[in-house]
Formats: C-alpha cells, sequence, structure tokens
C-alpha cells in the first residue's frame, strides 16, 4: 500500500483571498489528475457554471470546496497557526 500524505498550506498572499488561494490549489490536484474544470464540476456535483461563479466571485460555500477538494484526493483542515508547529513540521523543534 503506497500512502502520500502532503499538506498545502494555503495563506493568503499578493492580496488573494483563502477561497480563492483554496480553489487554485484544488485546480491545480484536478489538473495534474487530467481533469477538466467541467469534469470536476461533475464529479462534485456541480453545474460548471457554478465552479465558474466560485472562481469569478472568489466566495463559496464550505460544503462545495469540500467536495470539490474530495474529488481530487484531498481533504480541508482547520490546524493551528502555530510557529511551534511549523518548526516541527519542517523538523527543526530543538534547534
Amino acid at each position: 500500500m503506497i500512502y502520500i500524505d502532503y499538506m498545502i498550506n494555503i495563506k493568503s498572499q499578493d492580496n488573494s483571498d483563502p477561497v480563492r488561494s483554496t480553489l487554485n490549489a484544488i485546480l491545480l490536484a484536478a489538473e495534474a489528475r487530467k481533469l477538466k474544470e467541467k469534469e470536476l464540476a461533475r464529479l462534485a456535483g456541480l453545474r460548471p457554471e457554478t465552479l465558474s461563479r466560485m472562481k469569478s466571485r472568489g466566495t463559496a460555500d464550505f460544503t462545495l470546496i469540500d467536495r470539490l477538494a474530495r474529488v481530487v484526493g484531498l481533504k480541508l483542515a482547520v490546524v493551528p497557526d502555530d510557529d511551534q508547529l511549523a518548526r516541527i513540521q519542517q523538523g527543526r523543534f530543538f534547534t
């Protein structure tokens, strides 16, 4: 069994907001799986127009974002924004 564990750390950069950043991460994962946006939307139970509106408005229902993420093998999580956690993840806790 192969287990791949990775985390996409989404922080607002260049005045982008978390919804757009999250959608962009999902779209990149879909692209890596050779899924077109229309197919991604369909597999998540959405109309392609809904995904398009989510992207252009930068707003979305959390449930819809979760459904899109699951289609591409991602899981949304809320984790502490903590410097110690970052140091542990980087293997620098005791330095």
